[in-house]
């Protein structure tokens, strides 16, 4: 027996994909064209998980002669701060992309057999999809077409040969198999992390940063990634309307947004729900000792409230704003227009990813990533617009799999090195060996209160997040005291570790940046410094501890100058 093998199953493939949602799909079925093997794994259930189902089904779109004005907006609007190289070559990729998502099998919203694109703002452009069953039709096309696919796996850590990737270790949570994959190039597609603090979002738990970072890759921009959104607290889920902002009253039954924004008050906005101006006002009037926040449709005709949400099309079953008028209905028993509804602010996801370049390559050889594992400072607060996410998700998908398929094709498969499997090995299953007495799931619960609060979290002030800080560092120390039965409450373990180190880089960074940029807000620097800070930050391993470091923005290499 090969002495990798006495460590468990052994499986090769020329590229493999750790995450199978948005972006490691379309990394699979871009990585299949170049006649490669792929193979694809994932914790959850393919077609099922991931984040792109239970959003609205919003494509941002950018019409191919608009694609270099579209890119230039971004910049000027992020203050030059951006990755020029990656903003222009995802307005370039949208058209593209939302032809080749069409083509391999998700519905959109057709007019005369035509993608129907709408306009939602100055040049502001989407398509609308079906977010239910988009990932259940990619996959019926990646298995058509000859990906290969495990499911309930759960891929921990990254393999290596030298300084080059070569695989992942994982968990089978099925047939409780240790798995070693052997690959010729490997695609993190894990998504960001959600910290498993609500119902959406729930499997992302950046596991795909963390493995990435203890196998010496590079993060960057951690200190940006926090994002809230704005919902209906009986729902527990985000409200998609674009107009429903204009509905919001604080609890003396004052509308709260002209206080604050008038100018949104005149003409016709799209706000969306994850608009930082409607949760600053909200986070405003409750620190005044006006709170809870309602939205007050009472005495609004069903049409009328209709009229505040996005298109509806009959035939998509996206989940956007009369739907959450629907689900009031139906699942809550309330109607909207006779009562007001109490409002969520609610932390939806953050942890810095991966930095990779202008193909998708992080700095590791053989290591690439996509979707929100990854960070490639396209926006850098400019841009924001509904559908962004999951175009990104797409385009870097696209991006990386054909890269890393054109890697793997000219590469040799290297083998696995046997002592690093072996120690990579003994740490991920260290919790089997300990008698703990308490669950994984305390600690989550402990991160929440570090991550959660607006008071860390949003509006950042350096003794808040050192205390934030302080209960995350505490909650990984704690982490010894858990012990796993089995691979369910390993994956629990691991699950918690990612957690708090996505945590614990995002106010790491947040502490280091000294003034306030796109969305990091600090108090006690409230003004954007670019003599001092117009660099991004990257965290990397080094001597078994993160390390933190500046990276110029390289303004001399761009097509666009200040």
């Amino acid at each position: 027996m090969n002495k990798v093998e006495s460590l468990g199953t052994v499986i090769t493939t020329d590229v493999l994909i750790l995450g199978a949602g948005g972006a490691g799909l379309c990394a699979a079925l871009k990585a299949k064209e170049q006649n490669v093997d792929v193979l694809l794994i994932d914790k959850m259930g393919i077609g099922w998980n991931g984040q792109v189902p239970i959003g609205g089904g919003i494509l941002a779109y950018v019409y191919p002669e608009y694609a270099e004005k579209w890119a230039e907006n971004v910049t000027r609007q992020s203050f030059f701060f951006n990755n020029q190289d990656w903003t222009y070559q995802l307005g370039k990729y949208m058209h593209k992309s939302t032809l080749d998502l069409a083509d391999m099998g998700i519905t959109f919203f057709r007019n005369k057999g035509e993608l129907n694109i709408l306009n939602w703002g100055p040049n502001i452009y989407v398509t609308l999809f079906d977010a239910p069953k988009s990932l259940v039709a990619l996959k019926k096309t990646a298995k058509a077409r000859g990906v290969k696919m495990m499911d309930k796996i759960y891929a921990i850590d990254l393999l290596k040969n030298g300084d080059t990737v070569v695989g992942a270790i994982g968990l089978g949570l099925t047939d409780g198999k240790t798995y070693l994959f052997n690959a010729k190039s490997v695609i993190v597609a894990t998504g960001n992390c959600g910290y498993m603090h609500e119902k959406t979002y729930s499997s992302v738990l950046g596991e795909g940063a963390a493995m990435g970072y203890r196998a010496g890759a590079q993060l960057v921009n951690a200190e940006f990634s926090s994002s809230y959104v704005w919902g209906i607290k009986v729902l527990g889920k985000e409200l998609m309307g674009i107009h429903f902002y204009l509905y919001l009253e604080n609890a003396r039954g004052e509308k709260i947004m002209g206080k604050y924004y008038p100018e949104l008050m005149t003409g016709k906005h799209s706000v969306y729900t994850f608009d930082p101006r409607v949760i600053d006002a909200m986070q405003k009037e409750v620190k005044a000792g006006l709170g809870p926040i309602y939205i007050n449709l009472t005495g609004l005709s069903d049409s009328e409230i209709a009229g505040l949400a996005e298109d509806q099309v009959e035939g998509l079953t996206h989940l956007m704003g009369n739907d959450t008028m629907k689900l009031l209905r139906e699942k809550a028993g309330i109607d909207p227009s006779k009562e007001r509804m109490e409002m969520w602010p609610r932390y939806l996801y953050s942890g810095g990813g991966l930095r990779i370049d202008i193909n998708g390559m992080t700095t590791l050889d053989g290591l690439y990533a996509a979707g929100g594992a990854s960070s490639n400072s396209w926006s850098g607060g400019g841009g924001g617009q509904g559908g962004l996410g999951v175009q990104s998700a797409a385009v870097t998908g696209f991006v990386a799999g054909e890269n890393a398929a054109k890697y793997a094709g000219k590469a040799k498969l290297l083998d696995i090195d046997f002592n690093q499997a072996k120690n990579a090995l003994d740490r991920v299953m260290a919790p089997m060996q300990q008698d703990g007495n308490t669950d994984a799931y305390d600690f989550a619960y402990r991160v929440h209160e570090a991550v959660v609060p607006m008071k860390y979290n949003r509006q950042r002030e350096a003794g808040r997040m050192k205390e934030a800080l302080g209960i995350v560092q505490d909650a990984r120390n704690k982490l010894s005291r858990v012990g796993a039965k089995d691979f369910h409450d390993l994956a629990r373990y691991h699950s918690a570790e990612s957690m708090t180190i996505a945590a614990e880089f995002t106010y790491k960074a947040a502490l280091m940046r000294e003034e306030s940029r796109a969305g990091h807000f600090r108090e006690d620097f409230p003004h954007r410094d670019d003599k001092n800070w117009f660099k991004w930050i990257t965290i990397e391993q080094k001597n078994g501890a993160p390390r933190l470091a500046t990276l110029p923005v390289p303004l001399e290499k761009y097509k666009l100058q200040p």
